[in-house]
């Protein structure tokens, strides 16, 4: 299976089809993520705007180049579980991209975890083999929140934020504007 039919096939299964959530984001706009989000992505790719490629990433990772409108996946990655949510992760970034939206990119990656704590609880992936205190693991808490009480935790949510702030991986851009260009 190719690497663009592979990518495809995450965007259009079950579990990622099942994701649905919105939050008031850190200026009080409205962030959403729908199901339509990834069938919008899965155009793009099929259209041949988005590129799935092949490296240039560290083994077990993914990235959303929103310049050159570029999925980078791990060369010689093993698919699973872990790592389909991983490209759900990315493609929040790629659907805020192709939706022309700006919003903070501290919003923007809240979102995504949000997005990717959503496709491992559908997935049924074991939350025992989840960082406690990693940000898949907090979108994943957000995401029980959302189920139970219809909208996410205050509290789960600035601690999520917290660790997207400080984090050394996020330092150089999580308090601009992401500013999506399609």
């Amino acid at each position: 299976m190719s690497l663009q039919s592979q990518m495809l096939q995450v965007l259009s299964d079950r579990q990622t089809s099942r994701i649905s959530f919105s939050f008031s984001g850190s200026t009080g706009l409205n962030i959403e993520v729908k199901p339509s989000s990834f069938l919008r992505v899965s155009e793009a790719i099929r259209g041949e705007r988005i590129t799935v490629s092949e490296g240039g990433v560290p083994p077990g990772t993914a990235q959303y180049d929103s310049e050159w409108n570029i999925f980078r996946v791990a060369r010689g990655q093993e698919w699973s579980r872990a790592y389909n949510a991983l490209l759900v992760h990315e493609a929040v970034h790629a659907a805020f991209d192709l939706a022309r939206s700006r919003l903070p990119w501290l919003d923007n990656e809240t979102a995504a975890y949000i997005a990717q704590g959503y496709y491992l609880r559908n997935s049924g992936f074991p939350r025992s083999r989840l960082d406690e205190l990693g940000q898949p693991y907090l979108g994943l808490l957000l995401v029980d929140s959302i189920i139970r009480d219809g909208s996410p935790d205050s509290v789960l949510m600035q601690e999520l934020q917290g660790t997207l702030l400080s984090s050394p991986q996020y330092h150089h851009y999580i308090r601009r504007e992401f500013i999506g260009d399609g």
